[in-house]
């Protein structure tokens, strides 16, 4: 019901948010989630997560061989066969709808799910108000997962003739994972392979030593018409691990049918063959809109707000009691934040924990108030 006060208002519909709509609803609380739109969909990180596998439970081979368990029977020898051969990608996208699923399902009473972008944020005397422009709801508590997005490298490719600078040529790759943001979390990929970095800051140094002191590969940076300001004792680490130094523009970029990288070539001709690429040119977006319209405390003094931060403790509280600021797009002064699936999850249930400590603190206050005044 439009107006209506919940016990829990989220927003943000990718991991973090999903994993707070799960655990109220599981705590039965009555919440209203903003899920988003295709847009916020398309600016979400989850969105190019091709293939969990650094979770524990995240793999095919569990749900390979529960197949494999079901289908035993001499006439299912072509099933199995095929199920063995086939690889099953366990992606971002279908961890959010097959939550988004269960909740629909198993907690359809205690949760309004708007599929709209939020899009306004306001105090009222004892309560938040959060507005689609149209839907508005009001709560004591709210729970902000909004996200981050990486920059994405241009690439400038002949088209027809005409040269079109654009990132969209990195797409099919980034979708396919061999163009890579995480090297927690997807850095292993690259163990056997040429992998290149992109990037020109003390970053892209920095992964580019990671990678090599891991797995021993060749590893090159990539500065796509940049310089690299290189102190000395990162010169001498980068003669040292042979780790390739390319200045020039990118001009192209190719792979397999199926979004397997090949190469890069430059602007001056030159090929660099890899199978793996990691981005490290720093964030396009924080989206704190929301929460800069509520008077949040940004982190990162010195950047541009649109790039900062939400400043958080470790029960992931902004500073403004009871709206709370999960995954990437927060950050905490006494420990990094990591950025991965599974602690924004974590992170995200130790959020709605508090709030349903302090939701039936105050009930349980209420109810011996009550019994007092009986006696």
């Amino acid at each position: 019901m439009n107006g209506e006060q919940y016990d829990l208002i989220i927003v943000g519909g990718g991991i973090g948010g999903s994993a707070a709509a799960l655990r109220a609803v599981q705590y039965n609380l009555n919440v209203c989630w903003f899920y988003g739109d295709k847009q916020t969909s398309k600016s979400s990180r989850s969105k190019w997560v091709f293939n969990i596998d650094n979770m524990l439970g995240f793999h095919e081979g569990i749900l390979k061989g529960e197949l494999l368990k079901t289908f035993k029977s001499p006439e299912d020898d072509d099933l199995r066969e095929r199920i063995n051969e086939t690889h099953i990608h366990i992606t971002g996208s279908a961890v959010l709808k097959n939550t988004r699923e269960r909740i629909e399902s198993d907690y359809s009473d205690n949760i309004d799910i708007i599929d709209k972008a939020a899009l306004s944020a306001k105090r009222e005397p004892e309560l938040f108000l959060i507005s689609d422009g149209e839907f508005e709801a009001r709560s004591e508590y709210v729970v902000f997962a909004t996200g981050v997005m990486d920059k994405q490298p241009h690439v400038m490719k002949e088209r027809g003739g005409d040269i079109v600078d654009s990132t969209k040529w990195i797409y099919p790759f980034a979708n396919r994972e061999t163009i890579l943001y995480c090297i927690r979390c997807e850095g292993h990929l690259t163990r056997e392979d040429n992998a290149a970095v992109i990037g020109s800051g003390v970053a892209a140094e920095q992964l580019s030593f990671m990678l090599y002191e891991r797995y021993g590969i060749k590893v090159s940076i990539l500065t796509n018409g940049e310089e690299l300001n290189s102190d000395d004792d990162t010169k001498k680490l980068l003669s040292e691990y042979k780790i390739g130094i390319h200045t020039k523009r990118i001009s192209d970029v190719s792979g397999e049918k199926g979004g397997q990288l090949r190469r890069f070539v430059l602007a001056d001709g030159e090929v660099v063959e890899v199978r793996f690429a990691l981005v490290a040119l720093g964030l396009h977006r924080v989206y704190n809109d929301l929460l800069i319209q509520l008077g949040a405390e940004l982190d990162d003094e010195g950047l541009s707000d649109e790039i900062r931060h939400i400043r958080v403790s470790k029960k992931s509280e902004t500073s403004i009691p009871n709206i709370f600021a999960v995954g990437d797009m927060a950050k905490r002064a006494d420990e990094v934040v990591m950025k991965q699936i599974y602690t924004a999850q974590e992170y995200a249930v130790r959020a709605v924990d508090s709030i349903d400590y302090r939701i039936r603190s105050k009930k349980r206050k209420k109810i011996l108030n009550q019994i007092g005044e009986n006696y």
